[in-house]
């Protein structure tokens, strides 16, 4: 029998190789169009998440960054960390020109779903219709239609959404396109029963728009939708306000872009009958829309839009996975999905307790890594640093990313000095406003989620070892109140660090307090950054500072804490990790 087995392990098939489609070269071959060049691009998502669906069969080579001050390829960088061990067995096939696509991959080269350039949300309803159908997106009247359509693969269209939507039912053919996708797709339970896609429509591509002539591909977040296709998610862009007309549709009557979005939200919830929270990824296309911000047309500032958005996403039982501009950009997450992640992972061991003494004790936030995308992204250049464990960081790493990118999370556990510290961010597993999950939550008549907000964050928690949360947002919607603070104390007991108020700052043995500022180190210039924190610290001691930083290294930190010893040295600074710090706080109350 042992040599039956051992034959038959030699005549095994090899693993199927892993196709490494060099997007960088096929847009450099490609004519210089950036119409073309944005339809190639979603065609490329759009084929990786249907065939990366069950395994990992398609990765590409997209998107570039920087390691330490370098430019580097993030995809490379992310490849080569791989065939360390998980894709150590794979053979990699490298591949640029797109005819290789339909040659490697034909089981989904078998129709199309053709957009109207004419109605540009009608981009986001093909992806929704190819994550549920299949069928490959294409633009009507355009260069990539004649290259698949009426030459190369010859995809048969499906469907076409052309002259479809006139905006005979609300007003806007905008959200009419999404009012009838969520007929046919959300409320008939074929997506995602808990994941949506909030990303940009075409109208980076839509003429006489300052979008027109946008390079910028990687913030298009056009190579995040193969994750959501692969998922079978539902996309849209919509604006948040009840007091304006978006940019992009200014004849439709205020507000209606609003009604749509929480139509949609209200359709998803009943997918999932409230007993899950909906995760949706993306954020407020600030700079292009629904903002004051430049050409973005609107009257609202881009943080109270966000803070918006947020609250309709938690009165409705749906969490954030936040692309921003700037880190918006995410590939290969449905080939990387699949990565095996550990049923679970432990902290380092927590710090012997501490005597309480007369200092200035700080804690830094290092976030924000509320978003798959920004987590991915700044490995390189925040983790790689080779200061990195010379003092102790509280890395602000949300638990749930690790669903888009596991990949991060086994790597950070595996290669974490003594000083480094994990801790959730905005507002624990997922960026939602707490205080919204209880009450009216802005009329939405859902039930209370406080209950089902702590089951998620206890399983999410528990996987990763986490029990601080360093940062709980609650955006317009005021302090938190005592029964949402026991809720945090139940799956955060020791600590939470606030953005806003609260009733009482230790709740059933739970150390809450909030943030004195955010402070953000400019490159060079580590005095100003110093200077900043000393303004804080106050002559009674002990004292107890959190600072929020943004994207920034642990070099940095060291750089400003030297600096504050040698200058404000009377002012007794130590910088904690978060068990010492939460835990000294705690004594001091």
């Amino acid at each position: 029998m042992g040599m039956l087995l051992f034959l038959s392990s030699l005549l095994a098939a090899p693993p199927e190789p892993l196709v490494y489609f060099d997007l960088k070269q096929c847009l450099a071959d490609a004519p210089d169009d950036s119409v073309f060049r944005y339809d190639l691009v979603k065609l490329v998502a759009s084929v990786q998440g249907l065939v990366n669906r069950e395994r990992p069969r398609l990765a590409i080579r997209f998107l570039d960054g920087s390691k330490q001050g370098q430019a580097i390829n993030l995809d490379d960088y992310w490849l080569d960390v791989l065939q360390q061990g998980w894709l150590k067995d794979r053979t990699i096939r490298r591949e640029s020109a797109l005819e290789r696509l339909w040659e490697l991959f034909p089981e989904v080269f078998t129709g199309a779903v053709v957009w109207d350039p004419a109605v540009l949300a009608t981009a986001n309803v093909a992806a929704t219709i190819c994550a549920v159908d299949g069928w490959l997106p294409v633009r009507a009247d355009s260069a990539l239609y004649e290259r698949v359509v009426n030459q190369g693969p010859k995809l048969p269209v499906k469907v076409s959404l052309v002259g479809k939507f006139t905006g005979a039912e609300s007003g806007s053919a905008k959200c009419d396109a999404y009012l009838w996708a969520k007929r046919e797709y959300l409320d008939a339970g074929k997506c995602h029963p808990a994941l949506m896609a909030y990303y940009i429509d075409a109208y980076t591509q839509a003429p006489g728009t300052p979008g027109f002539h946008y390079h910028d591909l990687a913030n298009a977040t056009l190579a995040n939708q193969d994750y959501y296709i692969a998922k079978k998610a539902f996309f849209f862009d919509l604006g948040v306000w009840a007091d304006e007309a978006p940019v992009d549709d200014p004849k439709q009557a205020e507000g209606t872009d609003r009604k749509t979005l929480i139509a949609l939200l209200q359709s998803q919830y009943a997918q999932n009958q409230g007993k899950q929270f909906t995760s949706v990824g993306g954020f407020v296309p600030w700079n292009l829309k629904y903002t004051n911000d430049g050409p973005a047309g609107g009257k609202h500032e881009p943080v109270p839009s966000e803070w918006e958005y947020a609250a309709l996403l938690s009165a409705h039982n749906a969490i954030m996975d936040a692309d921003a501009l700037g880190l918006s950009c995410l590939t290969n997450a449905s080939a990387y999905m699949h990565y095996p992640l550990q049923a679970q992972y432990a902290q380092n061991p927590r710090p012997a307790p501490r005597a309480l003494e007369a200092k200035t004790y700080v804690l830094i936030y290092m976030g924000d890594y509320d978003s798959a995308a920004w987590l991915s992204r700044m490995i390189p250049e925040v983790w790689d640093d080779p200061v990195r464990g010379a003092l102790p960081c509280a890395w602000a790493f949300n638990p749930n990313l690790a669903d888009r990118v596991p990949y991060v999370f086994d790597r950070v556990y595996a290669t974490r000095t003594p000083n480094d510290w994990f801790i959730a961010g905005d507002s624990g597993a997922g960026y939602l406003n707490p205080n919204l999950l209880t009450g009216k939550r802005l009329d939405s008549g859902l039930p209370d989620a406080l209950g089902l907000w702590v089951e998620h964050n206890q399983a999410w928690y528990q996987r990763f070892g986490y029990s601080i949360t360093g940062f709980a947002i609650n955006g317009f919607h005021g302090k938190m109140p005592q029964p949402v603070q026991e809720a945090y104390a139940k799956f955060s007991p020791d600590g939470v660090g606030m953005q806003l108020g609260y009733d009482a700052p230790l709740v059933n043995g739970t150390p809450f307090l909030r943030h004195v500022s955010d402070i953000y180190p400019e490159a060079g210039n580590l005095e100003k950054a110093a200077a900043q924190m000393a303004h804080f610290a106050r002559p009674k001691k002990p004292q107890f500072l959190i600072f929020r930083w943004i994207l920034q290294k642990p070099g940095t930190m060291k750089g400003v804490r030297d600096l504050l010893v040698e200058k404000y040295g009377d002012q007794q600074w130590e910088f904690c990790d978060p068990y010492t710090f939460f835990d000294l706080y705690k004594k001091s109350l």
